[in-house]
């Protein structure tokens, strides 16, 4: 599970970004959480954890490979 704090990155648009997870939430189905710098979104954007290696990577590596997949 993502912690709070974490450094993740994450594709929008064809680029990847950087942000820092906040407010992980427990779900019966996994977590969801929120980026702090999320594209241009108003207030927090949830992610949900079934994104994770689609959306969201732990790695800048893996959010530049899954780019060049699209």
């Amino acid at each position: 599970m993502f912690a709070e704090g974490m450094k993740v990155y994450f594709v929008e648009d064809g680029n990847v970004h950087s942000g820092y997870v906040i407010d992980v939430e427990k779900k019966e189905w996994g977590f969801s959480f929120s980026i702090d710098s999320y594209g241009g979104c108003e207030g927090n954007y949830r992610i949900h954890s079934d994104q994770i290696g689609i959306t969201v990577f732990e790695s800048r590596e893996q959010a530049e490979a899954s780019v060049k997949f699209t």
